[in-house]
């Protein structure tokens, strides 16, 4: 007699948990690099750095990151190699903070690093910035025989001041591998490749320059100016002195470095582009949106006094344009409210240029300081609108892709990675970049039409999890070291 099976091939097959083991791809030893990290400093690229070092952690791959973060005390230099709830860390302390852009070698920093790869065995090293443009470490890496990846968080091996700003604070429009030709060379220091005993541990002179021109108050500001002064006609101008050995020095490191990186990852079109018409490999830059960790959509809580409520989410640095968004703010003349958290993130040029920007007690804006990342849905339900106001081409900022995780409009500047993140219209609002007649004009216009938040609100996009990205960057991690390197 013939026994019929129909209902067991009707049933579904239990998946044979053995064949899934053998199934997933192995995990992976990867050792993230970045100049600062968490708890130290809690900017957007460090932020993203823990964050996707814990996605790869829950994937099951064995996660290092080796970071320069600044402390106190300096000295001695030393590496602290600590366990941060289950993340192994190597925290160089080398005293270097000044001489990341410098031609002189930092031989500690080289000697930990190689230490950590000797330690760590790891066989993906990604990094999130140079250390030490004077120390090859993308190279030492790869001698090791680990797989190269880059992120390209700004515009540094393109540009020295990172943000493609000219010292007068026009926009660069470098295109050509040759890229110097509208490059001021003031960040980067020379010695001819000694290391300076006293002056490679203090601040530039560009630096003291920037610091001086800040001060709130004219007495200070004269001192501190003349002082630069002096020191400039001992030591040279930053801008004169030295200059073809700069060029040099600073095309021959991001060069060499470039040739040993298997992947880059450029987290807006935007920045891709720029690199690729500055010499980089189309081939081995690719545009990969960051992800974010996802936090619940907080409620949207109205305003007690009726008013709408701008605010502003971020560093206090001068080129995040926060000035722009006072001066335009001002003039609406306390029709609105603007709720500015944030800070300085130990900078003292950029604690100096805030205080001076926000010394008018007449202001009409509030400021609430540092606050915690898990604080930041409660920020954002408070607020009706998010403004971005930096005056260079932004990568990809991650405050507009939380915003919008929150369903919160967005008003930015029209350039770079923020007006790829932002449809004009859509779900949030253009203005020109640096102009803070062109933002009042958007905000006055929304103060007039607060209707348009609530269309700009329901057309929110969504936005990647940190858990897509990391899923999407170990298929990088798995492809990138076939490509063929010179």
């Amino acid at each position: 007699m013939e026994t019929d099976n129909s209902t067991s091939r009707m049933l579904p097959q239990r998946a044979d948990p053995m064949r899934q083991i053998h199934d997933r791809p192995p995990a992976m030893r990867i050792l993230q690099v970045i100049h600062q990290f968490p708890p130290f400093s809690s900017q957007g690229s460090e932020m993203h750095c823990l964050q996707l070092s814990r996605a790869l952690q829950q994937m099951g791959h064995e996660v290092g990151v080796f970071h320069v973060s600044n402390t106190t005390p300096r000295f001695p230099i030393r590496l602290e190699r600590r366990n941060q709830d289950g993340l192994r860390t190597f925290h160089c302390i080398d005293g270097g903070e000044y001489s990341r852009i410098a031609d002189w070698p930092n031989p500690f920093l080289h000697d930990s690093f190689r230490s950590a790869l000797a330690e760590f065995r790891p066989g993906v090293v990604h990094f999130h910035n140079y250390l030490s443009l004077g120390d090859d470490l993308v190279g030492t890496a790869r001698s090791s025989g680990a797989t190269i990846l880059y992120t390209l968080h700004d515009f540094g091996l393109i540009c020295p001041s990172t943000h493609l700003l000219q010292s007068d604070g026009r926009l660069c429009g470098k295109c050509r591998p040759s890229f110097f030709q509208d490059c001021c060379p003031l960040p980067i220091r020379t010695s001819g490749g000694r290391p300076p005993w006293v002056r490679g541990k203090l601040p530039s002179l560009a630096r003291w320059r920037q610091f001086a021109a800040n001060q709130r108050s004219p007495l200070p500001r004269l001192l501190l100016s003349g002082a630069v002064s002096l020191a400039e006609q001992i030591l040279g101008h930053p801008e004169s002195t030295s200059v073809d050995s700069k060029k040099h020095f600073y095309l021959e490191a991001t060069q060499r470095l470039a040739q040993n990186v298997h992947r880059f990852i450029a987290p807006s079109a935007f920045l891709r582009g720029r690199f690729i018409e500055c010499g980089f490999p189309a081939s081995r830059v690719v545009h990969h949106r960051y992800g974010l960790a996802h936090f619940p959509q907080p409620p949207h809580r109205p305003s007690t006094d009726g008013k709408l409520r701008f605010g502003f989410i971020g560093a206090f640095h001068s080129q995040k344009g926060v000035q722009v968004l006072l001066e335009a703010f001002k003039r609406l003349s306390g029709r609105a409210n603007l709720h500015i958290h944030g800070s300085s993130f130990g900078s003292p040029i950029s604690e100096a240029h805030f205080r001076r920007i926000t010394a008018d007690p007449a202001g009409g804006f509030v400021v609430h300081g540092r606050y915690d990342n898990s604080d930041l849905g409660r920020i954002l339900g408070g607020l009706d609108a998010v403004v971005v106001p930096s005056i260079w081409f932004e990568n990809s900022p991650l405050t507009i892709q939380e915003a919008q995780i929150a369903g919160v409009p967005v008003i930015t500047s029209n350039q770079g990675g923020m007006a790829e993140l932002v449809r004009d219209g859509v779900d949030g609002l253009h203005f020109r970049l640096g102009d803070p007649d062109d933002l009042y004009r958007v905000l006055a216009s929304v103060v007039d039409h607060p209707e348009r938040l609530e269309s700009l609100r329901r057309n929110a996009p969504s936005v990647p999890t940190i858990e897509e990205q990391a899923a999407s960057l170990c298929e990088h991690y798995r492809s990138a070291g076939s490509v063929a390197l010179a």
